[in-house]
């Protein structure tokens, strides 16, 4: 792995790397080393490129992985935002790029790392996987330089960008399958030996300075499973948004997400403006018995509004067959009382399809 290329000095002053090209280097000659167009430890405010080279249908190409990093001259924590994960979900991608374009170097105390749209590919195409269709970048982490795309691509945004960081935020929503009442989440702590209390009390408080209608813990992460489970691994403070879904956003959740990151980034420090309050409800989905699947095809109609308490025994949603217009719906029953924290999206389920979240109310 090569060092990131070095820009001139800037002085401060907002240089733009993003139109950057390296020569074209066809397979014969050999493939060129991974680089970034940009280099952060240097002040000021920087747009450029984490490149990595790979081979597609048509040959040699680049995959160009949009990065904009703000150093300001105070010093500071360094926060990462990140979005575009996958390529269905899109609040993170344009909360993410209005605030590369707003936020200057005068603001920020400490170091910003704004990546938008770590899988481009993914969301020029709505699709939530890699270009070859088959990897969800999530599950990449932490790579692997010589692995696949999608290993090699975890890889450098994880060793160049996420390993320096103090907090990493992560934009998410839904994607085109399921619906979120907008939340900010953590993970319990677990078991692993890398997570400290400190650090799940940072990403706690981050959490709640983020100001989601819904604040909320899930279940502890396998080791080596997703990017929460490395950042959390490496030791650093994370948290994870989940704003509507369905493959579109609204006006409402990218308010949320927008005061979502200027409050985490106040509350760390990395920007001098007061944290926007706003009422928040503590939930928890402890274990795997939160989610309800289907066991059956059919069209989903719901039966219960995101957010809403639900109580056990009521009707949740019903699966109605539309093969026969003779047959009773199929009625799914909530199997405890809870708030319904996600429902799936879209008409049609098929058998193993997740249809549902469900979380406990907890005092905070």
């Amino acid at each position: 792995m090569t060092q990131p290329q070095t820009p001139s000095p800037t002085n401060g002053l907002d240089l733009d790397l993003s139109d950057t090209h390296e020569p074209y280097a066809p397979s014969l000659l050999g493939a060129q080393d991974t680089h970034m167009t940009l280099d952060p430890a240097m002040p000021g405010k920087q747009h450029g490129h984490l490149i990595l080279p790979y081979t597609n249908h048509a040959g040699a190409a680049q995959l160009r992985v949009p990065v904009c990093s703000i150093r300001g001259q105070q010093p500071g924590p360094t926060v990462v935002l990140i979005a575009g994960i996958h390529g269905d979900e899109y609040e993170g991608p344009l909360t993410l790029h209005r605030m590369a374009q707003e936020l200057t170097a005068e603001m920020v105390h400490g170091c910003l790392l704004i990546v938008p749209a770590a899988n481009g590919p993914g969301l020029k195409t709505g699709r939530r996987c890699l270009p070859d269709g088959t990897q969800d970048l999530d599950q990449c982490f932490p790579g692997s330089a010589t692995g696949s795309l999608g290993d090699r691509l975890a890889y450098e945004l994880f060793e160049r960008l996420i390993r320096a960081a103090d907090l990493v935020l992560d934009l998410r929503s839904g994607g085109q399958k399921l619906q979120f009442s907008p939340l900010a989440a953590v993970r319990f702590m677990g078991v692993s030996l890398h997570r400290s209390q400190e650090r799940q009390q940072a990403s706690e408080a981050a959490m709640i300075a983020f100001g989601a209608p819904n604040s909320v813990r899930f279940q502890a992460s396998r080791a080596g499973s997703c990017l929460q489970a490395a950042v959390e691994a490496a030791g650093k403070a994370y948290v994870q948004s989940e704003l509507g879904g369905g493959a579109g956003c609204s006006v409402g959740t990218l308010q949320v997400a927008e005061i979502g990151c200027l409050n985490v980034l106040s509350s760390m420090g990395v920007l001098k403006r007061e944290v926007e309050l706003r009422a928040t409800r503590m939930l928890e989905v402890p274990d795997s018995s939160f989610y309800v699947y289907a066991d059956r095809h059919g069209m989903l109609e719901p039966q219960a509004r995101l957010g809403q308490e639900v109580w056990q025994g009521d009707v949740l949603l019903r699966l109605v067959e539309l093969e026969n217009s003779g047959s009773q719906a199929h009625e799914v029953a909530v199997p405890r009382n809870s708030i319904l924290l996600a429902l799936h999206h879209g008409g049609m389920v098929r058998p193993g399809d997740l249809l549902a979240i469900l979380a406990d109310e907890v005092q905070r």
